[in-house]
């Protein structure tokens, strides 16, 4: 047998309705929904007896009677028909205040747009982008692949706070902040004639197949090593330009050459039928630089670049 259908409680003086808690309204809003206890202790995820101590609390804040319920059924009072509809409306201000701040502070969290040159991308450069990302959780970091011509292009139009690259540049109204300098290797078959070698002479590749990465359209990389390699008596036989170090450990493993690559690409492509071997004096390191607008970085730029310049030392 249902309760009595009362909305006043019938004895005694009604307290002062205090200012009800968001929670308060959940839970009526669901069992309101569900007209049944179990249920809508599930979909909250408390305990029933919580749920009901919690809606009992609650009617006799507010002095009314919201539901009538037996061991078997619940439904709601007329008062509580009234307040539901008040309630989902609270419920929903609170969620699109709650949206609305999410959204304030996404526009207004601070950003930086990095460009990382195709050629040099490598795993020494994420983590320190990651450890990066990690102690400045307020900043937002967006990651961009970039040609050399292109990433110029996005630092002098704005569209890039700053780009890492290995390009020589004289570009007004920007600056190239040093990183760190990355050695060149040879990688070679395990079964070549210089496999036993500790350390290889440039002069000892004149007459070999070699590959070295695909130039990007400023061929900035295979200028840096062509300039360098003796060539008096013979030009440079560079056989294949790969896409990726990837690609080019392969063509290696497959006995067809050298490769030449940058030591941070070659730590991220090491082959089981394939060893690295550094190149010994001849041939100047890249620069792996930052470059960014002329004039003082800022403070989120500034501590990006320190944290390259520690994950590259």
């Amino acid at each position: 047998m249902l309760e009595p259908k009362q909305n006043i409680r019938p004895t005694g003086r009604s307290p002062p309705i205090r200012p009800l808690e968001l929670r308060q309204y959940r839970y009526f809003v669901v069992l309101a929904e569900e007209l049944h206890f179990a249920r809508a202790a599930g979909r909250l995820n408390v305990g029933q007896s919580n749920l009901s101590r919690e809606i009992r609390s609650l009617e006799y804040q507010v002095g009314l009677r919201l539901f009538y319920r037996t061991s078997r059924h619940t439904e709601l009072s007329a008062a509580g028909e009234r307040f539901l509809g008040d309630a989902r409306h609270v419920l929903a201000a609170e969620e699109h205040a709650r949206l609305a701040i999410c959204e304030f502070r996404r526009s207004a969290k601070e950003r930086l747009r990095i460009g990382i040159c195709e050629r040099i991308a490598c795993s020494r450069i994420a983590q320190a982008l990651a450890e990066w990302r990690f102690a400045h959780p307020e900043v937002e970091l967006r990651i961009v692949s970039r040609s050399g011509r292109a990433l110029l292009t996005e630092l002098e139009t704005g569209l890039l706070d700053a780009g890492i690259t290995a390009m020589r540049i004289g570009e007004p109204g920007l600056v190239a902040d040093r990183l760190w300098s990355d050695a060149w290797i040879a990688a070679l078959p395990k079964d070549h004639r210089l496999a036993s070698v500790r350390a290889i002479e440039p002069a000892e590749l004149v007459h070999e197949p070699l590959a070295i990465l695909l130039p990007d359209p400023l061929g900035t990389t295979e200028r840096s090593l062509t300039e360098h390699l003796p060539t008096a008596e013979s030009p440079l036989f560079i056989a294949e330009r790969p896409a990726n170090a990837s690609a080019l450990m392969t063509w290696v493993e497959a006995g067809c050459g050298v490769g030449l690559l940058s030591a941070s690409q070659g730590a991220d492509v090491v082959r089981p039928r394939a060893i690295l071997r550094p190149l010994g004096r001849g041939l100047p390191p890249a620069e792996v630089s930052l470059l960014r607008a002329d004039g003082p970085p800022s403070p989120p730029l500034s501590g990006l670049i320190e944290c390259l310049r520690t994950r590259g030392a």
